[in-house]
């Protein structure tokens, strides 16, 4: 270490440069990491969704919905308005139903138009119903303006989270600090580092949209103390009278363990989400592990240049810094005999029963003021899509019906789960069914006898299927004698065999057919579960395994199947792994075990009290918070704890506890604060609910760390001196009397 301090020192400036040079080609790749906003490209391969959603991908164009609700007119504004937008490219259906589709909301008429398109088209056809609506009062909801509400509302908002932040901390970093230049540098030595994280976001291509929204002021958060270790210790060594040159070295060595070992327990603590089997703990994980290795090899690298050079100018503008002084809380906690402490370990023990109890949600009404009020009068139709193998034959499409009438007739508690059906047994109905020559005559308005003639020409003697016949007709048309046939008949038969191929494209692909189901439910409604076992034994009982199915409410069930797994693997693995860094940091087995109590008892308070408090815990949250919490706050009881052993040295038990709370808490306190400002900061301001509930949640278990370091660990440390510290010769007397 001494080693490496000391080169460091020698090429500080250069080293400095370095990393400031390193941010303009990371500033202008900044750009090129793509944003996704689809949650279901995180779900595991293995799942129905993911499955149904590949055979999409391959077979078919994926589609969207999109709901329009007009304010006042009639029956005939709605048909109109329907056909129009079905006329639309891109357009699968765009339909009214008199029956359920209108209704009286607040003394005027509401009628709901549904519109079904193909992705690639939706923001098209969003925008071009839009503007055909634009001088008739309506609503509308649907992904693509849901998708546009969350982009702007983080364009409006993560500016707004980073200011506040940023001026919170910039005020805590003056009070406490020794000059108003040491807050310039932490800026100048964070700022780098994000921007050289997010410049290399890259090479993941894509970032989640709530990955992109918190990495910077959680990597601000979360990497803060780093800076403030490095710098108080560079003040001490000034302080003990040593050159610029000199201090930093020293002050490297110094920090080098706790610095380190902050940051690879929060690593840690990040890369545990990377063994969820939603991906987007991947994507989290992985960005903000990133971030904090950088992080820490910035304040390496880049804050000692900046800490000397501008040394000269915080001596010129010290003043005298806000001091918290441990000694005074110490004494509390021992004069309180062990009631403090016992008092928090009961807290622990509520909460860690209590958490076990909470209730979980997996799915999100995040729906702006339209959008809910649409769903509150019309309910939420959660569009399905059945993958079956692909449809040729009468049988095929015999079993494809039978299939489709059982699920279409599900009831689950007296209620009727499918409210409408779109497949190619119904949309198509007229090209399955079999004809002869009259049947044909009378569903095309043609003179029966042109028709025989017609069938003759054709060489057909039987009944033939619709679409077969379209598909002979024009397969005649472009021989030498399609002449014969009358324009009006040309002219029917184009139509037809537009409509055939619209529906054989939207329902029969090369190897899958599909149908399109909407449940009048969302996952939260009572029996949703039922619902979806119900379409599950149907479809195996007509074709086995050889079957798939995808929507926003099956990826929900798929992701609270694998909830529970997720949960026990990241805590499994955040533990074990912060254990393992702290054990091969500290070379003891009862420090990392005491430190890891401490914050998992922090961890299970935070969790038992959102539940309490909200009544469920979204699923993610729990998740992200659990590893971000461990990882983060952690670095707190590193910190006490490696000042307790260092005063241990020279001092009894008790007298080490108040010595090593005098020096940790300034750095615990102005980095928890961070952490606080920046959880809530985000929860208070965000309007998105994923992003919003991470925040609020982060901030309060940053605040139930900060107070366990702070009250119970110092206790913890006294009563396991003997096996943190073991009994020191010089200090044995001493010890015994500072423990009783």
């Amino acid at each position: 270490m001494k080693k490496i301090a000391s080169a460091i020192v020698r090429f500080r400036y250069l080293l400095t440069a370095l990393m400031i040079l390193l941010c303009v080609p990371a500033a202008l790749n900044i750009g090129g990491t793509g944003i996704n906003y689809d949650l279901t490209a995180y779900l595991s391969p293995e799942t129905m969704t993911a499955r149904g959603l590949k055979i999409m991908e391959a077979e078919f164009e994926n589609t969207a919905s999109l709901s329009l609700v007009l304010i006042g007119g009639g029956d005939g504004d709605a048909f109109s308005f329907a056909e129009k937008i079905s006329a639309m490219e891109g357009v699968m259906s765009a339909s009214y139903d008199p029956l359920t589709g209108m209704k009286a909301v607040d003394g005027e008429e509401w009628r709901l138009i549904s519109v079904i398109s193909d992705a690639a088209s939706a923001e098209r056809v969003y925008d071009g119903a839009e503007a055909l609506l634009k001088d008739t009062p309506h609503i509308s909801s649907g992904a693509v303006r849901e998708g546009r509400i969350i982009r702007k509302s983080m364009n409006d908002e993560i500016p707004q989270v980073m200011l506040i932040s940023c001026l919170i901390v910039l005020i805590v970093l003056l009070v406490m600090s020794r000059s108003p230049v040491e807050p310039v540098m932490f800026f100048m030595c964070i700022g780098v580092s994000i921007v050289l994280n997010m410049g290399t976001n890259t090479i993941f291509g894509t970032i989640s949209f709530i990955t992109f929204a918190v990495a910077a002021i959680l990597q601000l958060a979360l990497a803060m103390d780093y800076s403030i270790m490095l710098i108080n210790a560079y003040d001490r060594m000034l302080e003990n009278g040593l050159d610029r040159a000199a201090a930093m070295a020293a002050a490297l060595e110094m920090s080098f363990l706790p610095v380190s070992s902050s940051a690879l327990t929060t690593v840690a603590g990040m890369l545990s989400l990377v063994f969820m089997s939603f991906t987007i703990g991947f994507d989290i994980g992985m960005v903000l592990a990133k971030g904090i290795v950088i992080s820490m090899l910035t304040v390496f690298l880049m804050l000692p240049g900046l800490l000397t050079l501008f040394t000269p100018l915080m001596l010129r503008t010290a003043h005298r810094p806000l001091r918290l002084k441990g000694k005074h809380l110490s004494a509390l906690i021992q004069k309180s005999r062990g009631w403090i402490a016992a008092a928090l370990i009961l807290l622990i023990i509520a909460g860690a029963i209590l958490q076990t109890r909470n209730a979980y949600t997996y799915t999100v009404w995040d729906m702006d003021g339209d959008s809910a009020r649409i769903s509150d009068t019309f309910g939420r139709a959660e569009a399905v899509a059945l993958l079956i193998p692909v449809c040729g034959t009468d049988e095929d499409y015999a079993r494809e019906s039978a299939a489709l009438r059982e699920i279409a007739d599900l009831e689950i508690r007296g209620r009727k789960a499918v409210s409408s059906v779109y497949a190619m047994p119904v949309t198509g109905e007229a090209a399955l069914k079999s004809v002869d020559a009259d049947a044909a005559a009378d569903m095309m308005g043609t003179d029966r006898g042109l028709m025989r003639a017609f069938f003759a020409l054709l060489g057909i003697d039987a009944p033939i299927r619709g679409g077969e016949l379209v598909k002979k007709a024009e397969a005649f048309l472009a021989t030498p004698g399609g002449w014969l046939v009358p324009a009006e008949t040309k002219k029917q038969i184009a139509e037809l065999s537009a409509a055939l191929s619209l529906a054989e494209k939207t329902f029969n692909g090369r190897e899958w057919s599909r149908a399109i189901l909407f449940l009048d439910m969302s996952y939260t409604d009572p029996g949703a579960e039922d619902v979806l076992d119900g379409i599950r034994k149907i479809m195996t009982a007509h074709y086995g395994d050889r079957w798939a199915m995808t929507g926003g409410i099956v990826a929900t069930d798929d992701i609270c199947t694998s909830f529970s797994g997720d949960l026990r693997r990241v805590g499994l693995i955040t533990v074990a792994a912060v254990f393992l860094i702290i054990l091969l940091s500290f070379k003891n087995a009862f420090v990392p075990a005491t430190l890891v109590c401490v914050i998992q008892g922090a961890v299970w308070v935070n969790m038992a009290y959102s539940g309490l408090k909200d009544g469920s815990v979204f699923f993610m949250c729990y998740l992200i918070c659990m590893a971000l919490q461990m990882g983060a706050t952690i670095d707190y009881g590193i910190l006490l704890t490696e000042n307790y052993r260092r005063c241990r040295a020279s001092m009894a038990p008790w007298d080490a506890a108040a010595a090593a709370l005098d020096r940790s808490m300034q750095t615990v306190l102005t980095s928890g604060l961070a952490l606080v400002t920046a959880g809530f900061a985000v929860g208070k301001i965000s309007s998105v609910f994923y992003i919003s509930s991470i925040g609020t949640m982060l901030g309060r278990g940053a605040v139930v760390s900060v107070l366990l370091v702070l009250l119970l660990l110092p206790q913890m440390l006294v009563w396991l001196d003997g096996v943190i510290v073991g009994k020191r010769p010089e200090n044995r007397a001493a010890g015994e009397t500072g423990t009783a």
